[in-house]
């Protein structure tokens, strides 16, 4: 007996197509799932590689301070030893032959110390960085500070540069008020003005306006000042570091009390690098600890994927593998060398 059923049999087309449009459902579905996955994968990599790159450069950072501060304590202690050289006469007396080169064979010692590339110090012992600014002072000759009888306008010209300050110093206006005239005048040439300890003018400009202080000033104006207007040269040198001051103390063949002095200065001048190092160094450290500890949350199943999939793009074929970037490098390199034949 046939048993007859009320469903209709289907067409193996009717089965095929219904297969395929499950497949291609199914294929949609996971497709935005798979560039989800490649996306954050990819993103994981820039990541790992980022955090790899900022860690080396703290790492250097953190060695060129460590180092700074080394040669900073280095040059402090063959300060002490030689004040201790010192100690031996009375405070009015002069330094002796064996002193005298003494103090002239330290001063050269941290000269070089100071000089040399690692030491991160530049030319006044302080801590070297990007934004160091451009120092000039005035010839000590010229006086532009005690007040004056007369009125003066005294104009300076800036090198080629063509630009000039023009400075109104009032009649018997004190040091301080004729310290602010000039303060603000130069203000406006993005030049800041300051006296160091020997009540000398100094002229300080960022790197992209060191220009203004690198060539001569052409003085001219009305006043005591400026003889009849006559326009003079006014040559700008940049001031002594303490280690030079100390020299100069030295070959002035003052008493051992002026020695003592000055070699204080310089060690106040240290530790003030010191600790400016010192603090450097622990803000270095502290970002460098939070990049380990960003690095050490990920598991270390996923550090290892990672790294093989990095290791995968970099020495295996593909777009940004070493060898097509080498090979390319190679093509350029005779393309260049070709059109210069």
């Amino acid at each position: 007996m046939l048993v007859t059923s009320s469903e209709k049999p289907q067409a193996p087309d009717a089965i095929k197509t219904a297969k395929s449009e499950s497949l291609v459902t199914q294929l949609k579905e996971r497709a935005p799932n798979q560039n989800i996955n490649k996306v954050t994968a990819k993103q994981e990599q820039v990541d790992v590689l980022s955090r790899w790159s900022v860690r080396g450069k703290l790492s250097q950072a953190l060695a060129q301070a460590e180092y700074s501060e080394a040669t900073l304590r280095q040059m402090y202690t063959a300060l002490s030893a030689l004040a201790n050289k010192l100690n031996t006469q009375t405070a009015t007396a002069k330094p002796n032959f064996t002193q005298k080169n003494d103090v002239q064979s330290t001063i050269e010692s941290m000269q070089k110390l100071a000089a040399q590339s690692g030491s991160g110090l530049n030319k006044q012992l302080n801590l070297r960085s990007e934004s160091d600014v451009s120092v000039r002072q005035l010839n000590a000759n010229i006086d532009l500070l005690s007040a004056r009888p007369h009125d003066e306008k005294i104009n300076l010209l800036m090198g080629r540069s063509g630009k000039s300050v023009v400075l109104n110093l009032p009649a018997n206006q004190g040091e301080a008020k004729n310290l602010t005239n000039i303060q603000n005048a130069f203000a406006r040439q993005d030049i800041s003005v300051e006296l160091d300890r020997n009540n000398h003018l100094l002229f300080s400009t960022t790197k992209e306006h060191a220009g203004l202080l690198d060539e001569t000033w052409i003085m001219s104006g009305e006043g005591v000042r400026v003889a009849a207007g006559n326009p003079i040269s006014v040559p700008l040198v940049e001031p002594s570091n303490p280690l030079e001051q100390l020299a100069q103390v030295s070959e002035s063949n003052s008493e051992i009390q002026a020695h003592r002095d000055k070699i204080k200065q310089v060690q106040q001048h240290l530790r003030s690098s010191i600790l400016k190092v010192q603090a450097q160094r622990k803000e270095l450290s502290s970002q460098l600890l939070e990049i380990e500890r960003a690095a050490t949350s990920l598991q270390p199943s996923e550090l290892t994927d990672l790294t093989n999939s990095i290791g995968d793009q970099m020495f295996y074929a593909g777009t940004n593998s070493i060898s097509t970037i080498m090979a390319q490098a190679n093509i350029t390199h005779s393309l260049v060398r070709y059109s210069l034949y």
